[in-house]
């Protein structure tokens, strides 16, 4: 597959997925035994299963790729992820606060379809913005 084949399927799934639970272009896109090292997890269920978790505790969950850059089978996504918290997170109660974070997601690509996942989040931020950690002291 040609670069530019591969970043249409990157670019196909992960707004779709993110932004309206239609897992569709997922379903057709990524191997039914993706590994994601993000999570050590496999499977295309797994993958649902992130998504569906973090869509039912920011209801108005919303993915942007700023940077999409591809070479070979790779291809890479800069991007930002807002929503409102108000749904339980990862045995956080609903703050109501409205979050921001940040990641970089890169996927290989064989066969047309996704095999692995790797994914490097703002994890820090996110339990910052929802007060679980405290924030660094200031300057």
């Amino acid at each position: 597959m040609s670069v530019e084949e591969n970043k249409s399927i990157a670019i196909a799934v992960f707004p779709a997925a993110w932004n309206h639970g239609d897992f569709g272009p997922a379903e057709k896109y990524i191997h039914p035994d993706v590994v994601d090292h993000f999570d050590d997890s496999r499977g295309i269920e797994a993958f649902k299963g992130v998504i569906t978790g973090f869509r039912s505790a920011f209801s108005d969950l919303q993915l942007t790729v700023h940077h999409e850059v591809a070479e070979d089978d790779l291809v890479v996504h800069h991007w930002t992820m807002t929503g409102t918290h108000d749904g339980a997170f990862q045995g956080i109660p609903p703050t109501g606060k409205s979050l921001t974070w940040t990641g970089i997601t890169i996927v290989r690509i064989a066969g047309g379809q996704i095999v692995e996942r790797w994914a490097n989040v703002d994890v820090l931020g996110i339990l910052q913005q929802l007060g679980v950690v405290p924030p660094p002291p200031a300057p």
